[in-house]
C-alpha cells in the first residue's frame, strides 16, 4: 500500500513541475533552443580563423543540436521527467550566450568595412 501512495504522490508532484515550467518544457520550445544554438554553431564556424580544436567542437555542437531536434519530435521526449527537460532548456539557454559572448570577442576575419 506504501508503493500506492508512493506513486500518487510522484505522479502528483510532477503534474504540478509541469504546470509550474509549463511553456519552457514543452518539445517545441526545446526544439527552438536547439536549432537556434546549432544555427549559432554553424555561423560561427564560418565566420573567422578558427583553431582546429574549436572548428570541431563547433561542428560537434551543430550535430548534436541537429540531434536534439529531432529527438525533440518522437513521442517518448515527453516521458521525461519534467525536472530534466527544464534543466535542459537552461543548458542550451547558457551554452547559447557563452557562444555568443565568445563570438562577440574574438576578432573578425577583417577589418575592413566590408
Amino acid at each position: 500500500m506504501t508503493r500506492f501512495w508512493r506513486k500518487i504522490a510522484q505522479f502528483w508532484h510532477e503534474f504540478r513541475k509541469c504546470r509550474k515550467y509549463g511553456a519552457t518544457i514543452k518539445p517545441d520550445s526545446i526544439r527552438a533552443q536547439a536549432e537556434d544554438l546549432g544555427h549559432l554553431a554553424e555561423l560561427a564556424g564560418r565566420s573567422g580563423a578558427l583553431a582546429e580544436a574549436e572548428s570541431r567542437h563547433l561542428a560537434q555542437l551543430g550535430q548534436e543540436m541537429r540531434s536534439l531536434v529531432l529527438m525533440t519530435r518522437q513521442t517518448s521526449f515527453c516521458s521525461i521527467p519534467a525536472e530534466k527537460r527544464r534543466d535542459l532548456y537552461e543548458s542550451l539557454s547558457q551554452a547559447r550566450q557563452k557562444l555568443l559572448d565568445s563570438m562577440q570577442k574574438s576578432c573578425l576575419a577583417s577589418e575592413k568595412t566590408q
